[in-house]
């Protein structure tokens, strides 16, 4: 009987909206694919997707941050950020990318594209991840780091500039 109700519940018009689903204030609608997933991966996902919470704090983002970094899931986050449809949310992914403190040397080229978005704020936080790779690269990589950075979308020149310096700046 309760089960019936259930059904009953999710069958009634007035139980159920699923415009709601669709309301960017109410839900995010990042999924990640979880088939295959152990453990380890699931709980990355369940971080990377706490991230996305509309009224989550700085104290629980800073402990997703440091979570993110214990698991190594440098991967996973990559996944996510290629997977978000809102820029809001690759925003959110982009700044957890070098908050939480993880070395993103093998996706430099990726966020050196993230950094010429025409968004502001994506643009910023996909430079901030550019500027803490410490990593040493080969003159092909640079080269083409910097003819993304002068041939792409330029959100704000400041950004574009700090952008080309930083590339110049690792040619040796």
């Amino acid at each position: 009987m309760r089960e019936k109700m259930g059904v009953d519940e999710l069958l009634d018009e007035d139980a159920f909206d699923p415009q709601k689903l669709f309301n960017e204030e109410e839900y995010s609608t990042l999924i990640i694919g979880r088939e295959g997933f152990n453990k380890k991966e699931n709980n990355s996902a369940d971080l990377i997707e706490g991230l996305l919470e509309k009224n989550i704090s700085r104290e629980e983002s800073e402990i997703i941050f440091s979570k993110l970094k214990e698991t190594n899931s440098q991967k996973m986050m990559m996944d996510a950020l290629s997977k978000a449809q809102r820029v809001s949310e690759k925003t959110i992914i982009a700044a957890a990318c070098w908050e939480c403190g993880l070395d993103f040397s093998p996706y430099f080229l990726d966020f050196v594209k993230l950094a010429t978005h025409d968004d502001f704020q994506l643009a910023l936080e996909a430079l901030s991840v550019v500027e803490s790779i410490e990593a040493v690269f080969d003159e092909k990589t640079l080269t083409e780091a910097l003819q993304i950075a002068q041939s792409g979308k330029k959100s704000d020149e400041n950004l574009t500039q700090d952008l080309i310096e930083n590339i110049k700046s690792r040619i040796a």
